[in-house]
């Protein structure tokens, strides 16, 4: 073996980097890469998608949506800055951003990080996330990043928690530091099922700021993975401006349409 490798090396061949790849060609013949969503083999490419997929996915993530609840609108629907399901009302966070709506292949990426314990999503969907953000008109107003938080004895079920390692993904994507602001109070409520209003009342009182935090006119970002009726964000939101937030803004993987909010599981 040291012979041949000296050989190789002095024809100039890197013996450990091509045994390596003789390695992945190896298990690729064997274990063939798959779509990401649907399993189809793809033969080979360096797609993480099949071409059906991918297109869906595309189709999504360039869907219009609100700049104010990141909801999805038809052309035209926005005026003065909102659409028709957030018109009258008077959110704490004053633009939203999201990869795509919650239907499709979206939502079924998302399920699939968070039940089904795919890691390996979570730096496709951050970087989805980190784009969309990158785009928005207010991203260099932003000073830092913070997630809502769960509550610790989530945690102990549940040990990765989506939107704190999206809010760490997105911080080292825009070159902002990613703090922990909020403490989450009590475990749940539930907040499937549930309308709008009976959302607020649900998570009034779930959150607290952290014991030292002081913002003094700070402009936050808030991540969260999914946004249903933005009743959980509004509330985070309502807290860090109690602290001295000057300008709050959110960014979502993905957001559900307000008439369909009641079937999203984990629903803000």
């Amino acid at each position: 073996m040291g012979r041949r490798a000296d050989a190789a090396s002095e024809a100039g061949v890197n013996f450990p980097a091509t045994m390596r790849t003789l390695g992945r060609v190896g298990l690729d013949l064997v274990f063939p890469a798959r779509c990401l969503v649907c399993t189809t083999p793809l033969d080979g490419s360096p797609e993480r998608f099949c071409f059906p997929c991918r297109r869906s996915i595309d189709a999504d993530r360039g869907k219009l949506s609100c700049p104010r609840c990141a909801a999805s609108v038809a052309l035209y629907e926005v005026k003065d800055g909102q659409c028709s399901h957030c018109r009258g009302r008077r959110p704490n966070i004053a633009r939203m951003v999201r990869v795509g709506p919650y239907g499709n292949l979206l939502g079924h990426l998302l399920r699939r990080y968070k039940y089904n314990h795919r890691d390996e999503l979570a730096p496709l969907l951050g970087s989805w996330l980190i784009e969309a953000i990158a785009g928005a008109s207010w991203i260099d107003r932003v000073e830092a990043i913070t997630s809502v938080p769960s509550h610790w004895s989530r945690r102990l079920l549940r040990p990765r928690h989506p939107a704190d390692d999206l809010a760490s993904m997105v911080a080292r994507g825009i070159d902002r530091p990613h703090v922990h602001l909020l403490r989450r109070t009590r475990a749940g409520p539930h907040q499937v099922g549930l309308t709008y209003q009976q959302r607020l009342m649900n998570v009034r009182g779930l959150f607290r700021m952290r014991r030292g935090v002081r913002l003094a006119g700070a402009t936050v970002l808030i991540i969260d993975d999914v946004r249903t009726t933005g009743a959980t964000l509004n509330e985070c939101g309502k807290i860090l401006r109690r602290a001295g937030a000057n300008e709050l803004y959110a960014g979502v993987v993905v957001c559900a349409q307000p008439h369909s909010s009641g079937g999203v599981p984990d629903g803000i």
